[in-house]
């Protein structure tokens, strides 16, 4: 695909990544986006196999917007057991997982299982949103690894399931948002987690 491709059918993606943040997916048609992109349908069919596949690509864009700052957590942590720091790695740990749980406490708080449910409509764009998830999930499971090496972290702690239970926090908490019975801020899932993981 032509350099003029690529920018036609990211201008696309970025159309399509407009109207997500204004309105439900179910709402959002072919005829729209084309329009808002000023292209035909058929430009659409050229970069895209089906709405879904469109959909899921700006979602998936989405996601790694609305993320980046966990993966800057992430970079944080990696520099910190560098430099043997140990402040600035729970630091890092600690806002991460805040950052994570506050997702379900602003605006629309079904936004990241939404996306979710678009990305796998489409087994391409599932497949490739999968395994940058898994490229994270190793880098997350040195570093948890690195800090027991440190014996920042205990031995006896389960690396997978302490991964599990902080990225889980970006979409399960968007169920006890709000709950009469069952409120955490993220401020206080924040000093539950470090209080439970750290050998401070």
């Amino acid at each position: 695909m032509s350099k003029d491709g690529f920018g036609t059918r990211n201008h696309i993606i970025e159309v399509a990544e407009a109207m997500l943040s204004e309105r439900p997916s179910r709402d959002i048609h072919l005829a729209d986006i084309a329009e808002g992109a000023h292209v035909g349908v058929q430009t659409i069919y050229y970069h895209f196999d089906s709405r879904n596949q469109l959909i899921a690509e700006a979602q998936a864009a989405i996601y790694q917007k609305l993320t980046e700052p966990l993966h800057e957590y992430l970079i944080l942590s990696e520099a910190a057991l560098v430099d043997e720091d140990q402040p600035a790695f729970w630091s890092a740990l600690g806002e991460n997982v805040k950052l994570a749980w506050a997702y379900g406490h602003a605006g629309d708080r079904w936004k990241i299982p939404k996306l979710l449910i678009d990305i796998s409509s489409d087994a391409k764009t599932q497949r490739e949103f999968s395994e940058k998830l898994e490229l994270q999930l190793e880098r997350w499971i040195n570093v948890i690894e690195s800090a027991k090496e440190l014996d920042w972290i205990d031995s006896d702690v389960d690396t997978y399931a302490l991964i599990t239970a902080c990225w889980a926090g970006s979409v399960g908490q968007a169920i006890f948002a709000y709950s009469s019975k069952n409120y955490y801020t993220p401020e206080t899932i924040q000093e539950f987690f470090l209080g439970v993981v750290s050998k401070r």
